[in-house]
């Protein structure tokens, strides 16, 4: 009895450190990891890098019109995009005006693709990419993420980032606004390294968007790895599953609540139509804005995905500018390679939208939009 005697006078105290470690743990890992200290910009925001070195773009692996050669004595412009995705693609017009109208007084604007998709990080997507798009500045892949490790956290895109001629970073911001409220600092770093030219008071082309627009809502990621709720988020990925819908409320289910009907294959970053056909689609609810979205073609070739909008084809009004009709006025986009697609433009109201692919094989990867258009346009 004597052993047994010790072990009961033990457990008490065996008990107490346990939950004395427990309590620590639960303690501990509630204190976030600190990174580098914060500075403050100008205008109270915060950024780790500005006052900071320019980060080099040494991880880079591949570049589409040339590496960007010595930034050493120039005013520096790098803008972090996805080229898949409409808010980066909004910025590209006002990166183009700065590198075409300031290149000539040392400004150097690059751009790293940051792909959102695994086909968007293959240097062929790349160079598709900045042809199909008209880039002339050097465009850097980033894959791996190396170059975005580099210049420290920051998820959303775009994302661009100013620098001196002295290498030290003087902006750092993110999203819509930023092009617009980067224009001006270009101008003033201009103004300082070069004082005998007379530049204009603003900008040569400010980025739309913001004030009179409502932000447009994120992306609906239909890959298994990132879809949020709806029949996908409960799909097994590489195996083809039917989905089915009894009733039409199930089909038009919440808002931006991505429902498939047919035959499909869920994927980590998308989902592949298994069979063709009126009966095989995605459908979505989606309130106002034009909308897009990023497919890719079946193995055999271009595939066509039909565009319904409130059980009807689009009318001309409403045509994206990847839009096409047929001769008999259905409307339809051709998905010859992976990337993103305009499918209609903006409007003020509620709709559910059908994307049907034609035969099998296409991926749907993401639906996307844009802000709606603003009262009296």
């Amino acid at each position: 009895m004597a052993p047994r005697s010790r072990l009961w006078n033990v457990l008490p105290a065996l008990a107490l450190v346990l939950a004395l470690g427990w309590l620590a743990a639960r303690h501990f890992a509630s204190i976030p990891l600190r990174g580098p200290a914060a500075v403050a910009s100008p205008d109270g925001s915060t950024s780790s890098l500005i006052g900071r070195p320019l980060p080099a773009l040494a991880g880079a692996t591949a570049w589409s019109g040339g590496a960007a050669d010595s930034l050493s004595g120039h005013v520096v412009v790098v803008a972090f995009l996805s080229l898949n995705l409409p808010a980066s693609l909004r910025v590209l017009s006002a990166l183009e005006a700065w590198d075409d109208a300031y290149a000539s007084y040392g400004l150097r604007v690059i751009g790293v693709q940051v792909p959102e998709f695994a086909f968007a990080a293959e240097p062929a997507a790349l160079r598709a990419a900045a042809r199909r798009l008209a880039i002339g500045f050097p465009l850097a892949l980033d894959p791996a993420l190396e170059v975005s490790r580099a210049f420290g956290s920051g998820d959303e895109r775009p994302r661009i980032v100013v620098a001196d001629p002295r290498g030290v970073v003087t902006f750092d911001r993110s999203g819509d606004r930023a092009a617009a409220e980067a224009e001006h600092e270009i101008l003033e770093r201009l103004r300082a390294a070069r004082p005998d030219v007379r530049f204009p008071a603003a900008g040569p082309a400010l980025a739309e968007g913001g004030s009179e627009e409502a932000p447009a809502h994120p992306p609906v990621q239909l890959g298994r790895a990132r879809v949020e709720a709806g029949p996908l988020a409960e799909a097994t990925p590489g195996r083809a599953a039917t989905f089915t819908a009894e009733l039409r409320y199930q089909v038009e289910g919440s808002a931006y609540v991505p429902f498939p009907v047919g035959r499909w294959n869920p994927g980590a970053d998308g989902v592949t139509a298994v069979r063709g056909g009126a009966e095989n689609f995605v459908a979505l609810r989606y309130h106002a804005g034009a909308l897009g979205a990023v497919l890719g073609p079946g193995e055999n070739g271009p595939v066509r995905v039909w565009v319904l909008r409130d059980e009807r084809w689009l009318p001309q009004a409403a045509l994206g500018v990847d839009v096409r009709l047929d001769g008999r006025g259905a409307s339809y986009v051709l998905v010859d390679e992976p990337r993103f697609y305009a499918l209609t433009r903006a409007d003020r109201a509620t709709h559910v939208v059908k994307l049907s692919p034609e035969s099998p094989g296409a991926t749907f990867y993401a639906i996307t939009f844009e802000p709606g258009a603003p009262a009296g346009r």
